[in-house]
């Protein structure tokens, strides 16, 4: 409104100020023609209230428009830098607590390595156990084994001793008396 206010001002003035200065001059024209003068205000009031009434509420939405864009984009701007400032405020404290993190995650780690290796040996230690037991028992059962053979081996070798022995001990009248007792001896 204020700009309407200052163009008529300009409107009115200007030709009022080249009135007064072309009161004692006249130009090569003849001087001041106020009819034409007239039209032309009348004519640049016809464009104002054009103006006004077709383009000013354009240009007003349109500044209005804009002007809230820009608010809400500010406002958006503004959220945004806020929850960039609370991501970097959780970010730096996770930072400050991430050496601490780190501490707790290496002495677990730790503890779990101490925690697996007992488990391994513990197991181990089983494991050597039941093989030890194992070994006990094939030993206890080669050693049966062995003697089972040796006792065969011993009764073999007695055999063919006791054999030889007879061989050339028994004569042919002990041959028949122990025929003759081995007889008796089925049919009684």
């Amino acid at each position: 409104m204020k700009i309407i206010v200052y163009t008529l001002f300009l409107v009115f003035v200007g030709p009022i100020e080249a009135l007064a200065t072309n009161t004692g001059h006249e130009g090569a024209h003849g001087g001041f023609d106020a009819l034409s003068f007239i039209f032309q205000v009348i004519n640049f009031l016809l464009l104002l209230l054009v103006l006004y009434k077709l383009a000013l509420p354009k240009v007003k939405d349109f500044f209005t428009d804009r002007s809230r864009e820009i608010e809400r984009s500010l406002k958006e701007a503004e959220k945004a830098k806020e929850r960039a400032e609370k991501e970097l405020r959780e970010y730096e404290k996770k930072l400050s607590t991430l050496d601490k993190e780190i501490e707790e995650i290496r002495k677990m780690v730790e503890n779990e390595g101490k925690a697996e290796k007992e488990r391994i040996i513990k197991e181990a230690k089983k494991e050597a156990e039941l093989i030890k037991k194992q070994a006990e028992i094939i030993a206890e059962q080669e050693i049966k084994k062995a003697k089972q053979e040796l006792r065969r081996e011993v009764a073999r070798l007695s055999l063919e001793r006791a054999e030889k022995i007879i061989k050339e001990n028994i004569n042919d009248k002990d041959q028949a008396r122990l025929i003759r007792e081995y007889i008796e001896g089925i049919s009684s």
